[in-house]
């Protein structure tokens, strides 16, 4: 999905049906995405202190509660309730959603970036679709529909294999009643409430575009990030409790998005 359909999905989001200077009005997004998971970054260091979390699992705590699932359930929510504009500026906002997953993330779990080729991945396929998309737009150059619509075709792909991946990785999850506890409440309510909440108050003193606005608030609300165990596996972490936060703050998404949604918007 990463490397095949997402890739075209976002390449066509770029060049069709949004112009240049609408884009430009989406340019604040990456840098609301890093503020917001720095901020939300402090907080989970905050609170993990208060509570005395054991050190082991206090970045794995930060890392579930900041990095937001905005590309799996992100893109396909957005695609299909504001279309090809509102993804367009979805990708933009998951441009510092990735800068901040491979570095800030790693920093939480490692204390540096030490390790090599922890920047290799932000030279992947979804960032290059972007960056070539936002090329040809600046420059004008129109696609012909008989290049563009297989393109189209192949990113729309991308909807129903999201689904069918989280449903695979959310049945893998042997989920007990004893994973319930204090740190796991507190994951929920920051990821679902208090996200999206600081996102509002951060865009409150600019004039934001309405739809910049409102995609922002959906990708601060999604639950966290699909990729949040492998990471935590790969530097360090609970990667247990990772996938306990995933699989909860997930379902309980399908109800505290639109309730957010409602709320702030």
């Amino acid at each position: 999905m990463l490397n095949i359909t997402l890739p075209p999905l976002i390449f066509v989001s770029m060049t069709r049906d949004i112009t240049w200077e609408r884009l430009l009005s989406g340019a604040v997004s990456p840098f609301i995405a890093l503020a917001l998971v720095m901020i939300m970054m402090l907080v989970a260091e905050t609170l993990g202190r208060l509570i005395n979390m054991a050190p082991g699992r206090r970045g794995t705590f930060s890392v579930s509660t900041s990095m937001p699932n905005t590309a799996f359930i992100g893109f396909p929510v957005i695609l299909s309730i504001l279309g090809q504009e509102g993804l367009a500026y979805a990708v933009l906002y998951d441009v510092g959603i990735t800068v901040a997953f491979c570095s800030i993330a790693i920093l939480a779990l490692k204390g540096g970036l030490s390790q090599k080729g922890s920047w290799k991945s932000l030279i992947n396929p979804p960032l290059i679709a972007t960056v070539i998309g936002l090329l040809m737009n600046k420059l004008g150059i129109v696609i012909p529909d008989l290049a563009l619509e297989p393109l189209r075709i192949m990113g729309n792909a991308t909807v129903p294999l999201a689904m069918l991946l989280m449903g695979y990785m959310l049945g893998d999850v042997n989920f007990s009643l004893k994973a319930l506890n204090v740190e796991l409440g507190l994951v929920c309510a920051c990821k679902l409430i208090l996200y999206p909440l600081l996102a509002h108050l951060l865009m409150l003193p600019f004039n934001i575009d309405p739809l910049v606005r409102m995609v922002v608030i959906m990708e601060s609300a999604m639950p966290s990030m699909a990729s949040t165990p492998v990471l935590i596996q790969k530097y360090g972490g609970d990667s247990e409790f990772a996938v306990t936060a995933l699989f909860v703050t997930t379902l309980l998404s399908v109800v505290t998005i639109p309730m957010m949604i409602a709320f702030l918007l």
